[in-house]
């Protein structure tokens, strides 16, 4: 899947959440996985322009909420050049979006989203009026035209080192370096800056010059997303078990051959890959529960058939006959991605008199299921 500018600051706010619920441990990846904030334009409190009505000097709202930053200008640019991303940004950082409702890091994590977001879609689309707000030259000052322009677009100079300037296909300007061979970083969603065109953009991390952004990129098999967590170009796979895939048509392996989501945040990150099962109906009478099998630290996973009551505490389920405890509960991050995991209980219930059920949770590269306290 291929995030746009206005995902790519979302899923930055998700990532961020998933590294934060390890910080003090000794977990591994996930611990790791935040990107290097990027400060917003200077002005108003909290990033905004000097009149600014979102924040105040102490960092709120007039409300007495976290300020919102420079979040309605990239609301704002987001509705004009890429609509329908709209509602998955809103989610988290609409005015009652997720991303105000959680710790302090979270919310400056958001902030820095909105603020980086801002300026990449105002580099794609600098004559878009709703975007210049976050127009920014490489010293921080707001652009200008450094010399008389082309007519394709291309900027002249009167210095004497005049620019180079990359173009995406649409005609803008491209935000890469060019000629870049795969594995190498990248943050424009056209490709412009990479040898093979194909710019596969992850969250938090920005993205990779990849192999390919879809099945249809590849000779045979499928595409195998970039890692979110640790990072990595996407690649073409033999349509084997685990592979990425996007539909049946990917997948190789005759016992393997069905292609299912085993990780999704809506509108953020699909991850699916070939499996047994994507369903119960999928499944023989000896195993006849379709459960998943999850890797946190790579990001992946896949689906088996497995018997009933067959998956212990901590692994993968899809319902409750999957689990020896008969319980399968949901560890959630930042209420977009959950992941099923087998545990000792559901509710307080399930734990006796005077019983606590600490929910499921996600420990870093680890899932563990929810306890009786």
């Amino acid at each position: 899947m291929v995030l746009s500018a206005p995902r790519r600051a979302l899923a930055s706010a998700l990532f961020t959440t998933l590294a934060l619920a390890a910080c003090g441990s000794d977990r591994d990846p996930l611990d790791s996985a935040t990107g290097t904030p990027t400060a917003g334009p200077s002005g108003g409190p909290g990033g905004g322009p000097p009149d600014d009505p979102t924040g105040t000097s102490n960092g709120t709202s007039e409300t007495g909420g976290p300020s919102q930053g420079t979040c309605a200008e990239y609301l704002a640019c987001v509705a004009v050049v890429t609509p329908e991303a709209l509602p998955d940004v809103e989610m988290a950082l609409g005015p009652d979006g997720t991303c105000w409702h959680g710790p302090p890091e979270l919310v400056q994590a958001c902030l820095d989203s909105c603020a980086s977001g801002l300026t990449s879609l105002a580099t794609v689309y600098p004559d878009e009026p709703a975007c210049s707000s976050g127009a920014v030259d490489t010293t921080g000052e707001p652009t200008g035209t450094t010399g008389p322009t082309t007519s394709a677009g291309e900027t002249t100079s009167t210095s004497d080192d005049p620019p180079v300037t990359t173009m995406t296909t649409s005609g803008g300007p491209c935000s890469d370096p060019p000629g870049q061979p795969n594995g190498s970083e990248c943050t424009d969603s056209s490709g412009c800056g990479c040898l093979s065109g194909k710019c596969f953009l992850v969250p938090a991390l920005g993205g990779w010059c990849s192999e390919c952004l879809v099945d249809a990129d590849c000779d045979g098999g499928g595409c195998t997303a970039a890692n979110p967590v640790a990072g990595g170009s996407a690649v073409c796979n033999d349509g084997g078990p685990g592979d990425g895939c996007m539909t049946d048509a990917a997948c190789s392996d005759p016992t393997n051959d069905i292609c299912g989501t085993v990780i999704e945040a809506p509108g953020l990150i699909t991850v699916s890959t070939c499996g047994e099962c994507e369903t119960d109906a999928d499944c023989p009478a000896q195993t006849p529960v379709c459960a998943p099998t999850y890797n946190i630290g790579l990001f992946t996973g896949r689906f088996d058939c497995v018997a009933v009551g067959s998956v212990p505490d901590n692994g993968g389920c899809a319902s409750d006959e999957a689990c020896a405890s008969g319980s399968c509960g949901v560890a959630d991050v930042m209420g977009l991605i959950e992941f099923g995991v087998c545990g000792e209980c559901n509710s307080d219930n399930d734990c006796g008199p005077g019983g606590q059920c600490d929910p499921a949770s996600v420990n870093g590269n680890m899932l563990s299921g929810a306890t009786c306290l």
